[in-house]
């Protein structure tokens, strides 16, 4: 019995409550555990795994034991696989491996979450700090499915006999038992598990024969569920105070913000609100006891946190508590100055006006931010230095991503190295370490100014300091440049060459954009000195993403467009690197395409051979040589048609097993809408004859999912060819297949539309034609009828999986 026939009988043989049902599942479970234990073979590993998943519940503890032990051991244990499986290669153990195998161990073990709560919990607790992401992901989504509200759980299937909230309740009581350093331990675990239990919406999915249909609700206003919030909230706070880091201190204001939120469906229900003021409370006191002492980043947050629950609070007690908030937030000075600079959340204004404001004027705000920062850059001195730069160090600690937060600061620190250079020369000189991030600023200001000469003697310090630590801050250097009309050409040069000496791939890439963003027409110093030899430079490095920081840039054409053949070729061999040609990559390609057509089309020959080479070597499977499609790409390759068709048929010539999925679609993508030219330069090898010729154009027509407008040349080809000729075969799968289809009966609409489409060729006065129309009829009539059957056969049986009449 295959395994999805023995999955079937199980699954109903699971429902049955007879003594002979028990003692079936029961020697079933008793070869799982053996499988599980001992087995070694990834086939038999799997198939254990599925039976577990339908008849683990009948013994819910025992199937928890079994899959805790599995879990623990899998990783350690060699995992075997059948001669048939082997034979596909190393890449069929890569995504059929112990780890694979945990994660299904682990869905598992989610399905099991209502029965054994605790054991459960304890298990996804372990694996949610697993040393694999995909692992971690799982477990902590299994964590989030154990802590929602499901309505079909919580008043059960028929709304009678559910569970209510005892699996939260457990939750809760759970996590409370667990030691401070458990709590901090398992934090992204817990972080989830006390966000579900908050969630002021219940959720639930059930499934027809045909449709998908998804339910929201309320919470209910029970006593227990209020308990269990209000106990959420305090072990979030206790959690709090034991977080080390800021970014775990902030993950728990935005798990606390849930405690303060209404639901978005349901009626206003009394009790329930009663209920979220008092959390609300819990969480405002919470808030204005940490703005007077916690990180200004923290108090940014607390801001914004406090002011979205005064712009949503129903409850007038909430609104004042609120403002209070507010209030204490205005007493703390620092953070005023912070809010300017930093603010990229921060609330500007009276939180009564804003709320009221129809519309937030963004533009006035940052023109506001603009101004104070300029008078505090203005208002610096010798005097008030030691209090700046204390602040400035604290400021640029705050923690991002994303530099692009930070607009305001930079401007201002541009202008403080504009207006007091020597004070900013001291600060970059003494604090460069603390301020490392935001030395770009700093640099430009003090190259615009009179202290040029002493920010290059410190840059040349960093590149060569002789205490060991040569290259200091080469991106920041280096990208200081950019689009600079101070641009030192020699300093440049001289930062590529230690870059080039540490494999600083960044400020190698950086230097890509400086020479990109400087250059003027006809200026081809830049691009000789600086771009080819940094292009050069991370090309022996294999990295080509140079052109992430590039594609936008308003330099990128004209300096693309002045390089001669060599730098062309240079560019290419640099971009086959890339696991794939997405927009970024497009944007050079098409500079390069409009001069140098035939370059590109070869560029992406040579990343169809490196593919194909990556395959038969089982290399790394995120290559891409070809995309989907071209964003704008098919604008300059489509004006040579005979030079791309000739240039593919070369690709053929080479190597013919994969050419309709790669060099087929790379042609499909610059004929889209297979254009006059290009059915032209096909019907030319058509009509030359070859076998290799017409196969070649029937593997580019099997990329247009049998459009119309390919039939001339497929009528062409049947023209050509003698009657039992094996392309006929291949003429007709270029002819019915359909893409995408829509429907139950997609395939049968589809079939029939091409049947309609190929009637006129019943009458073509060339025989060869028109007894290939007949009986390309008669099969799209036997495929139409047979996907009808299909059709009709998986709603019945669909209609009976989901307990509907017929």
């Amino acid at each position: 019995m295959d395994i999805q026939t023995r999955i079937k009988a199980l699954t109903r043989l699971a429902k049955s409550q007879s003594q002979g049902a028990v003692a079936a599942l029961q020697n079933e479970l008793d070869q799982v555990a053996a499988a599980l234990r001992s087995e070694q073979d990834y086939d038999a590993l799997s198939h254990a795994l599925a039976i577990l998943d339908v008849i683990g519940h009948r013994f819910s503890a025992r199937a928890v034991d079994i899959l805790d032990s599995f879990l623990d051991q899998v990783e350690r244990r060699e995992i075997l696989y059948s001669d048939q499986r082997q034979a596909w290669g190393s890449r069929y153990a890569k995504y059929h491996s112990a780890q694979r195998l945990t994660g299904d161990a682990i869905e598992v073990l989610a399905g099991l979450r209502y029965f054994e709560t605790r054991s459960v919990l304890r298990i996804l607790l372990r694996f949610s700090i697993h040393a694999s992401d995909e692992i971690r992901k799982k477990s902590i989504d299994a964590l989030a499915g154990l802590a929602d509200y499901n309505i079909d759980v919580f008043y059960g299937p028929d709304r009678k006999g559910g569970l209510g909230a005892e699996p939260q309740k457990e939750v809760i009581l759970a996590l409370e038992q667990l030691a401070s350093s458990d709590l901090r331990r398992f934090f992204s675990g817990a972080l989830t598990l006390l966000r579900g239990l908050l969630s002021p919406v219940m959720e639930a999915s059930s499934w027809s024969y045909r449709a998908v249909t998804l339910e929201r609700g309320a919470i209910p206003a029970w006593q227990e569920i209020s308990d269990v919030r209000l106990r959420s909230v305090l072990l979030l706070k206790r959690l709090y105070l034991s977080a080390e880091t800021v970014p775990d201190r902030l993950a728990i204001l935005s798990a606390l913000q849930e405690a303060t939120r209404m639901p978005d469906v349901g009626g206003d229900d009394q009790t329930f609100r009663d209920i979220i003021v008092r959390d609300a409370a819990e969480v405002i006191s919470f808030y204005k006891e940490l703005v007077a002492t916690e990180d200004l980043q923290i108090v940014q947050s607390i801001e914004s946190r406090g002011y979205w629950i005064y712009f949503h609070a129903r409850a007038v007690e909430t609104r004042e508590l609120a403002l209070s908030l507010e209030t204490e937030i205005s007493a703390h000075p620092e953070y005023q100055v912070y809010r300017v600079l930093v603010g990229y959340e921060g609330i500007f204004g009276s939180w009564r006006d804003r709320a009221a404001a129809s519309e937030r004027d963004f533009e006035a705000t940052e023109q506001m931010r603009r101004r104070a920062a300029s008078e505090f850059a203005a208002s610096i001195s010798e005097e008030s230095y030691p209090k700046w730069r204390t602040r400035i160090v604290t400021f640029a600690r705050t923690e991002s991503n994303d530099l692009a937060t930070f607009p305001i600061f930079y401007a201002f620190l541009e202008e403080l190295a504009r207006l007091h250079p020597l004070l900013a020369l001291k600060l970059v000189t003494e604090d460069h370490r603390s301020i490392e991030r935001f030395l770009i600023p700093i640099l430009r200001g003090l190259w615009a100014g009179p202290e040029q000469l002493a920010a290059r003697s410190l840059i040349l310090s960093w590149i060569d300091d002789p205490s060991g630590e040569r290259g200091q801050y080469l991106f920041a250097c280096t990208k200081l440049f950019l689009s600079n009309d101070g641009l030192d050409i020699g300093l440049v040069r001289h930062l590529l060459e230690r870059a080039v000496e540490l494999k600083d791939l960044a400020a190698i890439r950086q230097v890509v954009s400086v020479a990109i963003t400087n250059y003027r027409s006809g200026d081809t110093i830049l691009l000789n000195e600086l771009f080819l030899p940094a292009l050069s430079a991370l090309t022996r490095e294999g990295d080509a993403s140079w052109v992430f920081d590039a594609w936008f840039r308003q330099e990128l054409n004209s300096s693309i467009a002045a390089l001669d053949g060599t730098g062309v070729s240079l560019v290419l061999q640099n971009l086959e690197s890339l696991p794939v040609i997405d927009y970024h990559a497009e944007s050079v390609l098409f500079v390069i395409a409009q001069r140098h057509a035939a370059s590109v089309m070869a560029f992406f020959c040579r990343r169809i051979d490196r593919e194909l080479t990556q395959q038969q070597e089982a290399g790394p499977a995120e290559f891409q040589a070809v995309p989907y499609d071209f964003d704008k790409l098919q604008e300059p390759l489509s004006h040579f048609p005979q030079q791309v068709v000739q240039l593919g048929r070369e690709q053929f010539g080479r190597d013919r097993s994969l050419f309709q999925f790669l060099g087929g679609r790379l042609l499909k993508n610059i004929f889209p809408n297979f254009s006059a030219d290009f059915e032209r330069e096909l019907l030319e090898l058509v009509r030359a004859g070859g076998e290799a010729n017409l196969a070649f154009v029937l593997a580019v027509l099997r990329n247009y999912e049998g459009q119309p407008f390919i039939h001339a040349v497929c009528r062409e080809i049947i023209r050509s060819i003698p009657t039992d000729s094996k392309l006929r075969t291949e003429v007709a799968i270029a002819l019915e297949t359909t893409g995408v289809v829509s429907g139950e009966f997609g395939f049968v609409e589809a079939y029939e539309r091409k049947r309609q489409e190929i009637l006129e060729w019943l009458v073509d006065p060339d025989e060869r034609v028109s007894d290939f129309a007949r009986s390309y009829i008669e099969d799209l009539e036997s495929m139409r009828e047979s996907a009808r059957k299909r059709a009709e056969e998986d709603v019945a049986l669909r209609k009976h999986r989901f307990g509907e009449s017929p």
